[in-house]
Parts: structure tokens; C-alpha cells; sequence
């Protein structure tokens, strides 16, 4: 096959003979994605609801390894099968059951694409001296144009990433502990369990609704990469990005106040002093990164979906570029329209996903690791009348169950559950619907020891995807 330098693959099947990379690679990825300016506002939420600063920091670490835990999990099955994260649903939910948590996983890629466009556009307005509604603009193309090139210049461009915010990083966080107020930290040691256990839970949030991009960057690796090299350096770079940003965002908000609160780039630029712009820029290429897996992953949750109901699973280059550029307009056009009020927006946000996302990452992981102990017919994901059938009521049922029983236990702006009230505001639900879901799903679903499965194509990929995968007409 000739080679271009623009990713030709969507949602079909990786050959073994297009396989590259090593699993280390997966560290830049994570990193990069987690030191955003985004996570640096959720780390900002801690201070927000009630802890203090020094009580932030191991309710960042304990969320952030609890939460990456799990998403580590899901980075082995992309060797292992060689297709995109949420395509695999279909094997739980079935081939039309798969679009519900399909739609879902689109919603938090529009979601987080469109609050990282919000934050990208500050940084690149305020470097280039041009409204913020242009900076987005901008911002929006940069992770378009990026998405279009795909896999190897995704992996290519966190590298970059990884080392320019590891080293603003450093700057930012002398200059936090250095600043005048930062002693009077020390001194605010009042403990609160409610906004405590509810900061783990914003912590485990961020990293439970990575969930649906994980294999998607790592399903290029060759099907022997170890699992435990695959899931630990995704672990590494997740809780390690994800808990430096949060905590430089606990520290920003106890010191700066309303002024990291009203404008969270603005106050870092001013950290950084006369290396402002290598903050900015900084910035930029750190939320590039999480915009653009958004930009990616929500093109091919979108282009499963449709392919689901047209029965053709072929996608054309051209449909590809145009999957990406729809995505990317309908989360400018949000980000455009929802500027104002963000943090407590971005609150609302990520306590939604949380109650609705950590169901079907229970699921999938049960079935993956205990269920079909990691052995799928792969051909069998892209037919509607194969062994995965139309829709599995089991799934459907186990998935509604896990979000039903949350309720009780919800605390967000929008309800307050009597077990969390009764609990001071505790945040338990996530855990909760985990367990329930994950259980439930085993309990009822058959565990196949019998019939043997496939985890490639015919022939173990050495036939094109595109050749097994026919339009069903």
C-alpha cells in the first residue's frame, strides 16, 4: 500500500503488518494530554468547593490514581484487538445496542473539545494580541489540521508537548511556592471530609471519562507488546500529567483568588513573567494535544454510529476529513456560545459524565478481562447479525442500572442525593455505579470457555481490513 502522510485508517481493523511503535510512546501521549490548562481548572475546583490547598494534594493523588487505574486497563485492549475504543461496545451492548454509549462517548468529546477551545483561545488571544472568539477560531483549525494527519502525528506532536510543559511546569511551581502568600498556606490545615471525598471524585472524573479514547492510541502497537508495558506507561503519564496540573491548579486558586479565578491563562502568563509567551505557548500545545484526541475519537464514535445504521463500514479518505471537520465545528460553535460562567459550567460537566460514563468502562472491562478473557472475533464487531447480535439486553440493562443507582448518592449544582447529604456532601456515586454495573453485567452474562475466538481478522491481518469488511447492503 502506498504510504501518505495522512492517516488512511478510521474504524476498521490495524493489520498486524501496519503495526509499529513501542509502548513508552504512551507516556507522551497521556502526559501532554493531562498537563492542559483544562486539568490545571479542575485542580483549581478543589480549593473551590471547600479544601484547602495543602488537603487538595492527596485528594488529587488518590482521584488521579484511582481513576487511572481503571483507564489503564482499557490501553491493553488496543494491541490486543486492534481497533478504536468504543467500536469494541459492540461486542458488549451489540452491533445497534453499541450506539448508546457511543453517543455518550460523542457528547464528552464534544464537551471537552469544546471547553479546551475556550481555554486555547485565551492562551492564543492573549499571545497574539487578538480576541479571544478568534483565538478559538484558530485553536479549532490547529487540532483539525492535526487530527487529519492522525495516529503518527498525534504521538509525533505529544512528545513535543511533554517536554516544553514539563519544563514550564517546573518555572510555574517555584514561582507558586515562591510567592509572598504561599507560607500562609502551611498555616490552613482545616480538613473537611465532604469537599474532600467529592475532590477525589473530580480527580477519578477526569481520568475515568479518558476512557473512550484509550485505545484508540494504542491500537497501532504490535499485538505482542506486553500488558503490563502498555498499561503502566499509560498509567505513568496520565496520574504523573494529571496530578502536577492538578495541584499547580489548588495552589493558583488558594493564592491568586479572584484573579486566577476570573482568568486561569492570564494568571500563569504572569507567572511566568518575561517567559510569557513560553507559558502561552506552553498552554497552547498542552490542550492541543487533549483537543486533538477529542477531534479524533469523536470522528470515529461519529462515523460508528452512522455506519451502524447505513450498514456500510468503508470510510473514504474524504469521509474521514469531513467526519473531523463537522466535530470540530459543532464544538467551536459551543465554545463560542458557553464563554461565560466556565468554571462552574465545567463543574456541571464533569460531574455528568462521571454518573454516566463509569457504567460502560465497568462493563467493557468485565467483559473484556472476565468474561471473553481477552479473545474477540474482530470480524464479528462489524457485523449486525454476528455472534454479538443486534443488541444485548443484559448490557443495556446492567448500564441503566449502574446509572440508577448513583442517584441516591449524586452531589452536583444540579441534585443533591440523600446518602450524599447525609454524608456532608461526600461524592461516592461514581464507585458505586462502577461496582453495580461491573457485577451485575458478570452475573448475567455467560462466560465463554467453549467456542474459540479470533482476536484478528482472517489470516491474523495478513489481509487488508477493507477486504473482510464488507458493505452490508
Amino acid at each position: 500500500m502506498k504510504s501518505s502522510r495522512i492517516e488512511h485508517r478510521a474504524i476498521d481493523y490495524i493489520p498486524e503488518t501496519e503495526r509499529h511503535g513501542v509502548a513508552r510512546s504512551l507516556f507522551f501521549v497521556w502526559f501532554a494530554a493531562n498537563t492542559s490548562i483544562t486539568a490545571v481548572v479542575t485542580g483549581a475546583l478543589f480549593v473551590i468547593l471547600g479544601n484547602s490547598a495543602l488537603w487538595a494534594i492527596p485528594a488529587v493523588i488518590i482521584g488521579n490514581v484511582l481513576g487511572g487505574f481503571v483507564t489503564a486497563l482499557h490501553s491493553a485492549q488496543g494491541p490486543k484487538l486492534g481497533v478504536p475504543q468504543m467500536i469494541q461496545s459492540r461486542a458488549q451492548f451489540g452491533y445497534y445496542g453499541a450506539i448508546l454509549p457511543l453517543v455518550l462517548s460523542l457528547i464528552i468529546y464534544l464537551g471537552f473539545y469544546a471547553t479546551g477551545l475556550v481555554l486555547g483561545g485565551q492562551a492564543i488571544g492573549d499571545l497574539l494580541s487578538i480576541p479571544v472568539q478568534a483565538g478559538s477560531a484558530i485553536f479549532a483549525l490547529l487540532s483539525t489540521t492535526l487530527a487529519i494527519f492522525g495516529y503518527r502525528y498525534i504521538h509525533k506532536f505529544s512528545k513535543i508537548a511533554t517536554a516544553l510543559s514539563a519544563a514550564v511546569f517546573v518555572v510555574l511551581f517555584i514561582r507558586v511556592l515562591t510567592a509572598p502568600d504561599a507560607a500562609a498556606l502551611v498555616q490552613q490545615t482545616d480538613f473537611a471530609i465532604g469537599p474532600f471525598v467529592l475532590g477525589i471524585s473530580l480527580a477519578a472524573s477526569w481520568q475515568l471519562t479518558f476512557g473512550p479514547y484509550i485505545a484508540d492510541y494504542s491500537r497501532y502497537l504490535p499485538a505482542s507488546t506486553p500488558q503490563r508495558a502498555t498499561m503502566g506507561w499509560t498509567f505513568a503519564g496520565s496520574v504523573l500529567g494529571g496530578s502536577l496540573a492538578m495541584i499547580l491548579g489548588a495552589l493558583g486558586a488558594a493564592i491568586g483568588g479572584s484573579s486566577f479565578n476570573t482568568n486561569q491563562v492570564g494568571y500563569l502568563a504572569n507567572l511566568g513573567a518575561q517567559f510569557a509567551w513560553l507559558v502561552l505557548l506552553a498552554v497552547i500545545c498542552g490542550k492541543l494535544t487533549g483537543n486533538t484526541l477529542s477531534t479524533y475519537g469523536g470522528f470515529m464514535s461519529l462515523a460508528t454510529i452512522v455506519t451502524a445504521i447505513t450498514r456500510r463500514e468503508i470510510i473514504t479518505g474524504k469521509a474521514r476529513t469531513a467526519y473531523i471537520v463537522l466535530i470540530s465545528a459543532a464544538a467551536l460553535s459551543i465554545a463560542l456560545a458557553a464563554t461565560d460562567n466556565f468554571l462552574g459550567a465545567f463543574t456541571n460537566f464533569l460531574l455528568f459524565l462521571l454518573y454516566f460514563m463509569t457504567p460502560w468502562s465497568a462493563i467493557n472491562l468485565v467483559d473484556f478481562y472476565f468474561v471473553r478473557k481477552e479473545k474477540y472475533n474482530v470480524d464479528a464487531l462489524f457485523q449486525p447479525d454476528g455472534e454479538y447480535g443486534r443488541i444485548n439486553w443484559i448490557a443495556i440493562a446492567a448500564y441503566a442500572a449502574g446509572i440508577l443507582i448513583q442517584i441516591p448518592f449524586m452531589n452536583s449544582p444540579l441534585y443533591v442525593g440523600p446518602v450524599a447529604e447525609w454524608l456532608g456532601g461526600a461524592e461516592i456515586a461514581w464507585l458505586i455505579g462502577l461496582v453495580v454495573s461491573g457485577g451485575i453485567y458478570y452475573l448475567f452474562t455467560p462466560v465463554r470457555k467453549t467456542l474459540p475466538h479470533s482476536t484478528n481478522p482472517a489470516a491474523d491481518g495478513q489481509q487488508d481490513a477493507a477486504a473482510l469488511i464488507r458493505p452490508h447492503l
